[in-house]
């Protein structure tokens, strides 16, 4: 399951797997996983030991794996945006310097 925290940081929630135990637990760690504790706050830390995994999940945090940071908005800037206009009888009128072509 993806997990997502608002600074728009992805998390792959793997807290079912660690539920089944410090074996399947070890199995992320050995394949050379980091494993993290994701609060709902939106707070997360690295857990070393098997106790602290232990511990996250009686506490209700997500256990998971790093993804990354989704990609920034590619949305084509409008002409007329961030530019300063006035409405007069129904025209809509800005300065042509401030424009952006392109």
């Amino acid at each position: 399951m993806i997990h997502i925290t608002q600074d728009n940081f992805v998390w792959m929630d793997v807290t079912h797997i660690c539920k089944q135990g410090e074996d399947r637990t070890e199995e992320l760690c050995i394949s050379g996983l980091q494993i993290y504790e994701v609060t709902d706050e939106g707070t997360d830390h690295e857990l070393q030991t098997w106790e602290e995994v232990d511990a996250a999940i009686d506490n209700g945090s997500r256990i998971c794996i790093e993804v990354g940071h989704l990609p920034q908005s590619h949305r084509p800037r409008k002409l007329w945006d961030g530019v300063e206009k006035k409405l007069i009888d129904g025209y809509w009128y800005a300065k042509i310097s401030d424009l952006t072509f392109g």
